[in-house]
């Protein structure tokens, strides 16, 4: 195995492309597709792909039929199955769900150049639809092989791929610093990352910071969404307003400047209808930075946080309260934030996704 085709809306920021140079720097070719132009849903801004080669990897942008809309956007057939032919790769990786029309495309033109092919699924709730069930069938029981994002997506990949051969993997990894670093400063400073909408549960974490109004502790909220006015607005009547920074949505380069002031990320996701908290990346994220982490018990949370961080019940204020104000002691944080760095070391660096997808692909292939 000497060359790689993966293909993803997620690489379209050079952000996540840590696993990518990763899989270059071990000696692979290492192609990647991307959409030409694709809306970016937590910035909500539009991104312009070209061609570049750097570190190894070759981005490739391919247009996109319907771009920034995951439920209708394609590839265009006749620029994808170019790709596939021209590039040969042993392997071709598709980081979209399989039931969607992006991943369809690819499906076809591997299919038509008889290229293995392994597709990756963060589905941990069962599809819409007879027909979107139908063709996430049909493509999954047509792959090489099956990566999902946690063990309840690996639970409906079972069901739907049959005996196909699966791993669990997460689809990106980490930079983990060498040596991280904390900025002295007063009381606890915690921190929430992601979209300002219901299903979040910031409400919830703004309702045990209430909670804990007498300890000292200051909040980041760093993102945007249709549900901020309200959670000002609550901040404001259970008189939290002056320890709150919203800071709104912000490029990656800028977020990584914020991890040195915080001490606890938290990450209070709650189930609702047809959603669970699919994948918990920034958790990954927060661990490598030697961060604390509490996160709530639903979907790929406990899982991602295992024994290196605090599970609450999700929803429940009085839970996350308790949990944060044990954080807020150094002696049982430090050690927390220590054994998550050491665990995304092991489990969730890029250079460790690396690995565990290039063991997957050797097995598939029957080179190992």
């Amino acid at each position: 195995m000497k060359r790689v085709l993966l293909v993803s809306t997620v690489y379209v920021d050079p952000a996540n492309r840590g696993k990518l140079r990763a899989l270059a720097a071990r000696g692979l070719e290492v192609t990647v597709a991307v959409p030409q132009r694709w809306r970016e849903p937590a910035l909500g801004l539009w991104l312009e792909s070209s061609w570049e080669r750097t570190q190894g990897v070759e981005v490739f942008p391919v247009p996109v039929r319907a771009a920034g809309d995951p439920t209708k956007a394609r590839f265009k057939r006749r620029a994808i199955n170019a790709l596939v032919r021209d590039k040969r790769p042993d392997i071709v990786q598709i980081e979209e769900e399989p039931e969607g029309q992006l991943a369809s495309r690819v499906v076809r033109a591997a299919r038509g150049h008889r290229v293995p092919f392994v597709v990756f699924s963060a589905a941990n709730v069962p599809a819409g639809g007879v027909f979107a069930r139908w063709r996430r069938q049909r493509v999954l029981r047509r792959a090489t092989g099956v990566l999902a994002a946690s063990d309840e997506a690996a639970a409906l990949v079972r069901a739907d791929a049959g005996d196909r051969p699966l791993r669990v993997l997460p689809q990106l990894g980490a930079a983990v610093p060498t040596v991280p670093e904390h900025l002295p400063h007063d009381g606890l400073v915690i921190g929430y990352m992601g979209r300002l909408v219901a299903r979040r549960g910031l409400d919830t974490l703004l309702e045990a910071l209430a909670a804990n109004r007498g300890d000292r502790w200051q909040l980041v909220v760093v993102g945007d969404g249709p549900d901020r006015e309200r959670l000002e607005a609550l901040a404001t009547d259970w008189r939290l307003a002056a320890r709150v920074r919203w800071t709104g949505s912000l490029p990656p380069a800028r977020i990584a400047a914020l991890w040195p002031e915080l001490d606890v990320l938290v990450l209070p996701s709650r189930p609702e209808a047809g959603w669970r908290e699919p994948t918990a990346h920034v958790l990954i994220e927060a661990m490598a930075h030697e961060v604390a982490v509490v996160g709530s018990d639903t979907g790929a949370i406990p899982e991602t946080i295992a024994d290196a961080g605090l599970v609450v019940p999700a929803g429940d204020p009085g839970a996350l309260a308790g949990a944060l104000t044990k954080l807020a002691d150094p002696a049982t944080r430090r050690p927390l934030a220590q054994a998550g760095r050491a665990r995304v070391m092991q489990q969730y660096s890029d250079d460790a996704i690396a690995e565990r997808t290039i063991a997957f692909w050797r097995e598939i292939l029957g080179e190992t």
